[in-house]
């Protein structure tokens, strides 16, 4: 037993030391281990920090690809509206040269119109003239005929044909027309037949003698005889206009016999119809 003592010591210290190697061993591999697990965990903070980094890259990256695209979403609306505003720019320009260009068309239109107008007037005023001086001649010689047979005098409307008492009578309260009477309208009546352009009026008027009434009835009667013998005559009883004044319109402001045979009288106004344009009235009473 002895004998194997010191064999069993020596196997015991190198179990030992065998155990201390392998603890030793293993406390290296378990600090190497320690130690990669410690870069490893660096590797990782950092990857992970190099991670959330470039996250917020991206995420910075993508705010400013939304904001490009927004930006460029905007200029692309702006773009439309610009072109949409330069078109109808376009269009208003169109339509206000085609306005413009008929604003020309009518003002030359007006022009032209206006200078025929301008010609055609000139033409209706020589015309005027023209009828007005032939009619003035062809009134001169209906008056030059007439005042061989009545009193006549031109006024502002024509022409008023006299026929007093001294040489037109009629049988007291009566509107019969005597054989004088018939032969001087017969005489007047051939001389306007052969004359044109013209409208009559028949005025009857009284002296101052009766009534009112009583002068303004008679005053018509005898007017009405003159129209109808007139008529009978072969005047178109169209053109004759027929008014009564009674004693109201005294051809001279007198009492006296003399005065009253000269204010019982018939008057024919003679009015110009063919030169209408004139503003002649027909109907209206003559000038005194």
């Amino acid at each position: 037993m002895k004998r194997f003592l010191p064999a069993i010591a020596v196997l015991a210290l190198l179990f030992f030391i065998a155990i201390g190697v392998f603890s030793y061993l293993g406390y290296r591999r378990i600090r190497a281990a320690e130690a990669r697990v410690d870069a490893l965990t660096v590797q990782v903070n950092d990857a992970t920090k190099l991670a959330e980094e470039q996250a917020a890259a991206v995420s910075a990256a993508s705010l400013r690809a939304n904001e490009a695209a927004a930006r460029a979403e905007q200029a692309a609306l702006g773009r439309q509206q610009a072109e949409m505003q330069r078109q109808q720019a376009d269009a208003q320009r169109q339509q206000a040269d085609t306005q413009r260009q008929q604003a020309e068309s009518s003002r030359d239109q007006a022009l032209t119109a206006a200078q025929q107008a301008s010609q055609q007037a000139a033409q209706a005023h020589e015309e005027m003239q023209r009828m007005r001086m032939q009619r003035e001649q062809e009134l001169d010689q209906m008056q030059e005929a007439l005042n061989k047979v009545v009193e006549t005098h031109r006024t502002p409307n024509g022409m008023v044909m006299v026929l007093p008492e001294s040489t037109f009578r009629f049988p007291f309260d009566s509107a019969e027309l005597s054989q004088k009477n018939r032969e001087l309208l017969s005489r007047i009546a051939g001389i306007l037949l052969v004359s044109k352009g013209y409208g009559l009026s028949v005025f009857g008027y009284t002296d101052d003698t009766g009534s009112a009434e009583y002068n303004q009835k008679l005053s018509v009667r005898r007017a009405d005889a003159v129209r109808d013998y007139l008529v009978q005559s072969g005047i178109n009883p169209s053109i004759i206009n027929v008014k009564g004044y009674g004693k109201t319109s005294p051809l001279v402001p007198d009492t006296d016999a003399e005065a009253r045979a000269k204010n019982r009288r018939v008057e024919i106004a003679l009015t110009d119809s063919s030169l209408k344009f004139v503003g002649i009235a027909p109907d209206s009473s003559p000038n005194h």
